[in-house]
């Protein structure tokens, strides 16, 4: 076997009589380099794109949440939510918490919203909406006699208001029943976040349990509680758990499921893309193919040599079969490098930027996975093998005496 790599070695290395086939022999290393580069950081973006928005979805919704049926208020404190729960090692955090509709209007500009009300200690645990904070604090206590609020860039542009502003919250179920009058509250604009997803950056606002309890009139009702898991993985077994032993009025949905068109959509653009950029690494292995027909056809007289000095038929394929085995790892190596390298600079200094109102997020997000790198990298190499299959079996039928007739 070391006879035929070192023979291998110098049929790719040595100088060729038509300088044409050795860089055929170059460019075939680097088109396929080229394609398993393209493919491994098409495979990492489609991933970082993903993981970057299930991070900013969870740390808006968290892992699970439980709610009464068709969103109907519930007691406070649930027995049997409790004992289901501490049967459960993996829900690492727990949140009572309120969803409503309402408008936010600040110096006569108006805007629907949603408010989302829990206690600020417990949301740490759970939320990761304080990560994304751009100004102020995240606090929803109240002090000087307001209660605090926090809402998104998008919706303070367009209500005018910044840290330390006035706003007011009215309930809109409150609106059009005779002789009440609507139910208001003034709140401090304490904190202002940004996630990149417009839809939530310009609905969201947040305020105090007991502010909400108050606003709503809900009393010692809430519309359920947010949960977090120690591990995303386990969200839809959790889930599952919950739907076998919770009782009406009492239901569950994860965060996937609240969600389920966009990560489908996700999911489905996977396939086509890869597909795509693959036929990168499918035109080199073309390339690949003929370079080493083309060393066939070069070689034909030194392949007669071999044969007469006793190589069998299966040593000269075994031997194209290595010339394509070094193809193949060059190509993978190098490609392997520059995908690494580029992604590297790209999370190192984010030079790519996409529109964060399509996209929801500023920088193009990159993650790679050893399994996705292994996968391309071993595609590619046994790929390279393959393409060698005609190459061998023509070098392989190559006769002696034809090969050397005339020398």
């Amino acid at each position: 076997m070391s006879l035929l790599s070192f023979i291998a070695r110098r049929h790719l290395g040595s100088r060729h009589s038509l300088s044409f086939i050795s860089l055929v022999s170059y460019l075939s290393i680097a088109g396929l380099a080229i394609g398993i580069a393209v493919l491994i950081l098409t495979l990492g973006i489609l991933t970082g794109f993903e993981q970057e928005v299930q991070r900013k979805i969870i740390s808006f919704d968290g892992h699970i949440r439980v709610k009464g049926f068709l969103g109907d208020p519930v007691a406070q404190f649930q027995p049997q939510l409790d004992s289901i729960l501490a049967q459960l090692p993996q829900v690492t955090g727990r949140m009572p918490y309120i969803h409503h509709p309402a408008t936010a209007r600040v110096r006569g500009q108006t805007e629907a919203v949603f408010v989302e009300a829990f206690e600020e200690e417990k949301a740490q645990g759970v939320l990761g909406t304080w990560k994304n904070l751009i100004s102020g604090e995240f606090t929803l206590g109240e002090e000087g006699g307001k209660s605090g609020i926090v809402l998104g860039r998008a919706l303070a542009e367009k209500l005018n208001t910044r840290t330390g502003g006035r706003l007011i919250l009215m309930d809109l179920t409150s609106l059009g029943k005779p002789g009440r009058a609507p139910r208001i509250g003034q709140f401090e604009v304490r904190g202002i976040y940004e996630t990149g997803l417009n839809e939530y950056d310009e609905s969201i606002v947040y305020i105090d349990l007991s502010a909400g309890q108050r606003l709503f009139n809900y009393r010692d009702l809430i519309t359920g509680e947010i949960l977090s898991v120690s591990d995303r993985n386990e969200t839809v077994s959790v889930a599952g758990y919950l739907d076998d032993n919770l009782k009406y009025p009492l239901m569950s949905s994860t965060w996937k499921e609240r969600h389920y068109n966009l990560f489908a959509w996700l999911s489905l653009q996977k396939y086509p893309i890869t597909v795509v950029f693959a036929l990168v690494a499918l035109v080199a292995l073309l390339n690949i193919m003929s370079s080493l027909t083309m060393i066939v056809m070069e070689k034909s007289k030194d392949i007669g040599v071999l044969r007469a000095v006793g190589f069998s038929r299966k040593k000269i394929s075994q031997l194209f079969f290595f010339e394509g085995g070094i193809v193949g790892l060059l190509g993978v190596s190098l490609g392997v490098a520059l995908a690494l390298l580029l992604g590297w600079i790209q999370v190192r200094f984010g030079l790519l930027s996409i529109p964060e109102e399509v996209y929801f997020m500023g920088n193009l997000p990159i993650l790679f996975t050893i399994g996705h790198v292994l996968t391309v990298g071993l595609f590619g190499f046994i790929a390279a093998v393959t393409a060698s299959l005609y190459p061998a079996w023509k070098a392989s039928g190559i006769q002696p005496a034809e090969a050397v007739r005339y020398e």
